[in-house]
């Protein structure tokens, strides 16, 4: 699978969805990005978004976390808080791994998550000429769960989905991981093995479990997304916004 990561200053996780085969076509390059949070991006990483076309970013973190580090954006650009999580930290706390983090995720924040997969489905942009990024920290486990249900509802296949998701952990294994990890540490939080790979990891039987998780409750993706919240029209939006032919 091509590597879709893209060199914005200031962020290790930032991709393009475009380019994956899809029902009716493929998905739009240039429409949908995801990241990791944009708070270090300064003047070029600005300038850089304004060149992507970016008018409008969906942050998933909760409000402490976007006070503590708020994001730059470009100029003119909209920005919407759409949290995942009333408190990020608790999942610290509660020492969850991380397939057992991403199973909370879906199924307990089913909720929040299909809201976000809302918002992008009612951009006021159906033609998709202007560009939404979404991201949350590290832009790996609430940023991935929405990638994950928005590639999915649009008809990308499951193995290019896992494969998305899995392909953080990679650009994030570095000069993030270590930074993030630091930051914890100044803050007094215990460093182990199992909050290092909550941190950055994202194996493929985290998001393996939590889409059986969805079909076993569910049925599919879809029905998931319609039970809690979206239409039938919303999700065909969503299509149609995304997809082109060819």
């Amino acid at each position: 699978m091509t590597d879709r990561l893209i060199a914005i200053e200031g962020t290790y996780n930032f991709r393009d969805l475009g380019g994956y085969r899809a029902d009716g076509g493929t998905i739009r390059s240039g429409a949908l990005f995801r990241s990791d949070a944009l708070h270090r991006i300064g003047d070029r990483g600005r300038a850089q978004l304004s060149d992507l076309g970016v008018a409008r970013v969906v942050d998933l973190r909760d409000e402490r976390e976007r006070a503590h580090l708020p994001d730059m954006l470009p100029e003119g650009a909209s920005l919407v808080a759409s949290p995942i999580f009333p408190d990020a930290a608790v999942h610290v706390v509660e020492k969850l791994d991380i397939v057992a983090l991403t199973e909370l995720i879906y199924l307990q924040h089913s909720d929040t998550l299909s809201a976000s997969v809302a918002l992008l489905a009612d951009d006021d942009d159906p033609a998709g000429s202007v560009a939404t990024v979404f991201h949350c920290t590290a832009g790996k486990d609430r940023t991935g769960a929405v990638a994950a249900l928005t590639l999915l509802s649009a008809g990308v296949d499951r193995d290019d989905v896992v494969g998305d998701y899995a392909a953080s952990a990679e650009h994030l294994r570095d000069v993030w991981l270590v930074q993030r990890l630091e930051d914890m540490r100044r803050a007094g939080v215990e460093i182990t093995p199992m909050l290092e790979g909550l941190v950055g990891s994202t194996p493929i039987a985290a998001i393996e479990g939590a889409l059986s998780g969805i079909e076993r409750r569910y049925g599919s993706v879809r029905d998931y997304l319609l039970a809690n919240g979206l239409s039938e029209a919303q999700l065909e939006r969503l299509h149609d916004r995304l997809v082109v032919s060819g």
